[in-house]
């Protein structure tokens, strides 16, 4: 599930506030028909899902089977690799150093059809020239040497059902945290249907998967003065997947290959200390579902297994809370002096 990268809150507000909504009591299946194929010169007959992409259920179903799973605790694999620049006011992007990471993880079935998604994610930053993994950036905004940390999160979880909200209340307040979910072909409809952007193009299927909102800091701009960029934080991030559009739609497969893109549009990291300078990172990068984990590069598997050996591991603790790099930040640092 590449939709689950690194963001600035927690993902259990977010998925569980913002996508987790009831579902249908029952559960519709999706329309099949007779298509006629030709396999080594020979016609046979193969059941083909015909989706229909106003219904809210066919959509939840395609859109999990092509990035997950629709089998429960079917372990999967993702990969994801491009650069993140930064953007300063009336300036191109400056490319500042490299991103490449991996994920894995399963879904679970719920009794009213929705998708409980459990998942794990590391991203290493990377020298721009060399390729190789850094522990150190020096940072051409400020002069400083800043002290890299990699994207380690035990836990993003949350639940998907047939709608989206367009305010998701966080905490014990409600209206803290807004956002616009991607049902573009229905967003007229109040009740947020849980409709994406399905494209079609020869024997290919693409659909896009993304969210824009501001929501509260998690680090204090008043103790976290040289990390916290403010007390809200925009934030957007936009996912394309592609897939065989026969293999999504054979009803004999649980999940199918896929590749994609991600697109991140989001405030300064606390380890790169710029507080209040103006601009904000502008990420962008190459996606795509793996076999196994031993299709990663060499140097990323290398470097993982060294360091973050946990995240190789088909072993999730599903009680866990949800936690994000800024929750991880301020777990394992303390405010850097003024």
């Amino acid at each position: 599930m590449l939709h689950h990268f690194d963001s600035p809150f927690s993902r259990r507000n977010v998925l569980l506030g913002g996508a987790a909504l009831a579902v249908a009591s029952a559960l519709p299946g999706c329309g099949q028909g007779q298509d006629q194929v030709t396999h080594g010169g020979q016609d046979q007959a193969q059941d083909r899902i015909d989706y229909d992409w106003m219904n809210p259920m066919d959509n939840l179903e395609a859109y999990f089977k092509l990035t997950n799973s629709l089998k429960d605790r079917d372990w999967v694999h993702g990969w994801y690799s491009g650069l993140v620049f930064g953007m300063l006011p009336n300036n191109t992007p400056d490319a500042l150093f490299g991103l490449e990471g991996f994920g894995l993880g399963y879904t679970v079935r719920q009794e009213d059809g929705a998708f409980a998604s459990f998942w794990k994610e590391v991203g290493f930053y990377k020298d721009l020239r060399t390729n190789e993994i850094i522990e150190t950036w020096e940072n051409p905004y400020t002069g400083e040497t800043n002290k890299v940390m990699h994207i380690h999160n035990r836990m993003v979880k949350g639940v998907f059902g047939t709608n989206f909200r367009s305010q998701a209340p966080v905490g014990d307040q409600a209206g803290e945290m807004f956002f616009k979910f991607p049902n573009y072909r229905a967003s007229d409809d109040p009740s947020n249907p849980f409709i994406l952007n399905w494209q079609t193009s020869g024997d290919q299927t693409s659909v896009w998967l993304d969210f824009r909102g501001v929501v509260p800091n998690l680090l204090d701009p008043e103790v976290w003065v040289r990390e916290s960029t403010g007390e809200l934080l925009p934030v957007c991030e936009m996912f394309e997947y592609v897939c065989n559009d026969d293999d999504l739609r054979n009803p004999a497969l649980d999940r199918v290959k896929h590749s994609g893109s991600w697109i991140r549009l989001a405030p300064w990291l606390p380890w790169q200390m710029m507080g209040r300078h103006e601009g904000r990172l502008f990420y962008r990068c190459t996606t795509r579902g793996l076999g196994s984990l031993d299709e990663l590069p060499a140097n990323i598997l290398a470097y993982a297994e060294q360091n973050y050996p946990e995240y190789l591991v088909n072993e999730l603790d599903e009680d866990m809370p949800s936690e994000s790099s800024f929750e991880v930040y301020m777990k394992e640092n303390e405010p850097a002096a003024t």
